[in-house]
């Protein structure tokens, strides 16, 4: 029986061998069925392309490119590995946005040959932006540069520099190669002068890292009725809700006991108020205040090719905690440069920028600081022209 949950992600540049390190990890744990070993020996007349366990689709097995984010599971010493595959091409954030939001611990693959890039900082600045704040820094394919250790540290010290915005204190580094197993599973020979933990050890080092929320929050999803009874269905995150809790019910702003709790799962509830209120679908309920308004500041990484400029009028659909309403960016303070590592005045937001702004909605909304709830505390923008999923935002301030 497993006794924890590890979930981390793996990101960075295109071909840092990002699905090559997640398919050696399940071919060393001997994690892969039968099958799926002979099925990619076929494919590549007998030889074993460990990226191709983990890019599933075909189109990306003919390209050789991960596009959508691949989990994959295993379990090792009692513990139970989730791991995604995050894409490294530009075009591809969002997907690697998806995955920072559902992972702990971010595994940063750099290229040895290659040494830091663009996309290896934004991806960086992504999962602290998501909230992760254990990083494992993999310096990959040293074979490729004879196990040089100066190589080693030169890039440490690089990626360390343009990072120096985020302030991350968890912080490692290992020399690796996926391709031949070094300082993955068990310490390499190749690397005397290295004295430090293999990935795997760090990663068993790094479990329970989560922050566990102390609040309750519950996201109204459905609202049924039986009887003299109306039946709230949806979403607990934070801290289990039981008979007898006083709730604030936002948007009402008005305040009720709970008459019973039907659970499907520890997350997945049905709940059933003393009082009969008028509360639709997107309505929060939590035992302590939440804040409740119609603008707030945030972090904006901007997935879509379609430019926003400060000047124009521009507004759009915002999803958050269930509820659409129309916004509006009302400022943007600035820029993220990743090429920099500092903040610059900007008046427009392009493709993968990441950018701090002001959001103004048409009607009040319940939600929290991200940093405190990832749940209540995020939301999407969208095209209200065609529903394109413009951006994904994180509350920081009010």
């Amino acid at each position: 029986m497993t006794n924890n949950i590890i979930k981390f992600l793996t990101a960075g540049h295109v071909d840092d061998g990002k699905s090559t390190l997640i398919g050696k990890l399940l071919y060393d744990t001997n994690s892969l069925y039968e099958d799926q070993i002979e099925s990619i020996k076929n494919l590549n007349k007998g030889e074993i392309d460990f990226s191709l366990f983990v890019e599933g689709l075909e189109s990306e097995r003919r390209q050789k490119i991960t596009i959508d984010v691949a989990y994959r599971y295993f379990d090792y010493e009692n513990n139970k590995f989730i791991i995604a595959d995050a894409p490294g091409h530009e075009q591809y954030t969002k997907n690697m946005a998806v995955a920072a939001a559902n992972s702990d611990i971010a595994v940063i693959l750099i290229d040895a040959v290659d040494g830091v890039k663009t996309q290896t900082i934004r991806h960086s600045y992504i999962c602290y932006l998501f909230g992760i704040r254990k990083f494992i820094i993999a310096i990959n394919k040293m074979d490729l540069v004879n196990y040089d250790q100066n190589i080693f540290e030169k890039i440490k010290q690089d990626y360390l520099a343009k990072i120096s915005e985020l302030k991350i204190i968890n912080i490692d580094f290992v020399p690796i190669s996926a391709i031949a197993s070094d300082n993955i599973i068990a310490n390499s020979n190749e690397t005397n002068w290295y004295d430090g933990k293999t990935l795997l050890n760090l990663l068993l080092e790094a479990k329970n890292t989560e922050k566990q929320s102390d609040s309750s929050r519950f996201l109204v999803q459905n609202v049924l009725k039986s009887g003299n009874d109306r039946l709230y269905q949806g979403k607990l995150f934070g801290q289990d809700l039981k008979i007898g809790d006083q709730l604030n019910i936002y948007p009402a702003e008005s305040q009720a006991k709970i008459k019973d709790v039907i659970s499907n799962s520890k997350t997945n509830l049905t709940i059933i108020l003393k009082d009969d209120l008028d509360i639709d679908r997107g309505a929060i309920f939590a035992k302590e205040k939440v804040k409740f308004g119609n603008k707030f500041g945030a972090d904006l990484i901007w997935f879509s090719n379609k430019k926003f400029d400060i000047n124009s009028a521009n507004s759009f659909y915002i999803k958050i905690n269930h509820n659409y309403l129309e916004a509006k960016i009302t400022s943007i303070n600035h820029l993220i440069d990743l090429d920099k590592s500092c903040y610059v005045e900007n008046k427009e937001i392009t493709q993968n920028q990441i950018n701090d702004v002001e959001i103004l909605l048409s009607g009040n909304v319940a939600f929290d600081y991200f940093s405190d709830n990832k749940f209540t505390g995020s939301f999407l923008l969208i095209d209200n022209n065609d529903n394109e999923t413009l951006a994904v935002g994180l509350v920081t301030r009010l």
